[in-house]
């Protein structure tokens, strides 16, 4: 039985090229959208699914798939079992695994394809959070670049290396006697005496009141993926870190207001907050959280709480604000819910590794954010891929 497979998607959303990565690897049939490119096509998509994020996959008229859910895709159309293509035949044996392909994994996987080692990556999403990126103003020797042009370079010079990639997501690991087992999202089962995790992070929930009901219909974590679907709205960024202003910056070009919330101070870098004055439609709402989100079937308020002071005291600390959307700022959390109960993690569930980027399982070697290390920047995670690899390399060759 063929279905029909409607996939509405914007061009810079990693969400979406993973997605579609995805159908196209397991032969899906589909008919992409792009809802940046047709005004008309994103009203449709929004009427059609409530929904103000990409991507939304429709099958045969009536089945909505909200996000890069490839699970609940293939549940859907399991009556009709998907010819499953793979670069590399899943019983076959590797000296190393590398999962992920964001900052860490990309330069872990260059430096062993340049060793010519017998190696694959595992990919959910080539370049991770780091797509997400407006512009990257801080890598060394690489200025004002954007996230997802500068892991395109890593993932470059690794293919021409000889890198290779299989689109899919891990589900399951084990280890018996020398060698790892991995299970992945597509059926694969690949096998290895080496494993690198590079997972990194994902963006993090504020927990307040009606959020997780207006996710997709006015709560939104990636400007790059659904920033164009607010065009001329009022736009709430929660967040004071990078991550936020970066957001601020970028969509004062495309909504009309931006109004940043901010739980104390600005703790951006200098050259973000000088850049963030020169935006005038940019209100700052300093010592606030959010508290609730309301609205109708799509978000149309929030209620800024006061995170202390005298106003707080007297009980004068909320204040309803209109909005359109907003895009949550306010951090990142590990991408290791696959690896609990496998390797050791600190109470944050980061991968616990030394300085050699080495786990308690000896063969198991990590990187990058989804670890213990402090520093989480690009620049940091590309050279502990480099450290997990080398680790990796001494490993099997003894």
């Amino acid at each position: 039985m063929s279905h029909e497979v409607i996939v509405y998607s914007l061009p810079g959303c990693p969400h979406c090229k993973a997605l579609k990565t995805y159908l196209d690897n397991q032969h899906i049939a589909y008919t992409n959208i792009d809802v940046g490119a047709d005004q008309n096509a994103a009203a449709e998509m929004i009427r059609i699914t409530g929904q103000r994020g990409v991507p939304v996959t429709i099958i045969d008229g009536d089945k909505i798939v909200v996000g890069d859910d490839t699970r609940k895709i293939m549940e859907i159309l399991k009556g009709e079992e998907p010819e499953k293509k793979s670069p590399v035949v899943s019983a076959v044996y590797h000296d190393l695994v590398v999962i992920g392909a964001g900052a860490a994994g990309l330069s872990a996987a260059m430096y062993g394809a340049r060793k010519g080692m017998d190696m694959l990556v595992l990919a959910g999403s080539i370049g991770g959070m780091v797509n997400q990126s407006y512009v990257v103003e801080n890598y060394p020797g690489v200025p004002d670049v954007s996230g997802e042009e500068l892991m395109k370079k890593i993932y470059d010079h690794t293919v021409k290396s000889g890198g290779i990639f299989v689109d899919d997501v891990v589900t399951g690991i084990s280890k018996t006697g020398e060698n790892f087992f991995i299970e992945t999202l597509a059926g694969g089962r690949y096998t290895a005496k080496a494993v690198i995790a590079a997972t990194g992070r994902s963006p993090r929930l504020s927990g307040a009141k009606g959020e997780i009901e207006y996710l997709g219909k006015g709560v939104a974590i990636c400007t790059v993926c659904d920033g164009p679907l607010y065009k001329d709205k009022v736009v709430g960024i929660l967040g004071g870190g990078n991550t936020a202003v970066d957001m601020a910056i970028e969509l004062s070009d495309i909504a009309s207001t931006i109004h940043l919330i901010v739980r104390s101070q600005l703790k951006a870098d200098k050259v973000l907050i000088d850049r963030l004055k020169t935006k005038k439609n940019v209100v700052l709402h300093k010592g606030y959280t959010i508290s609730e989100f309301g609205g109708g079937q799509f978000l149309e308020y929030v209620i800024l709480q006061k995170t202390g002071g005298v106003s707080a005291l007297l009980g004068k600390a909320e204040q309803k604000l209109p909005v359109d959307g907003v895009f949550l700022g306010i951090g990142l959390d590990p991408n290791t819910s696959v690896f609990e109960g496998f390797a050791a993690m600190n109470p944050n569930k980061e991968i616990l590794i030394d300085i050699d980027c080495t786990t308690n399982i000896p063969g198991f070697f990590a990187a990058g954010d989804a670890t213990s290390i402090k520093a989480k920047q690009i620049a940091a995670s590309v050279g502990e891929g480099v450290k997990a690899l080398l680790s990796a390399y001494d490993y099997l060759r003894r």
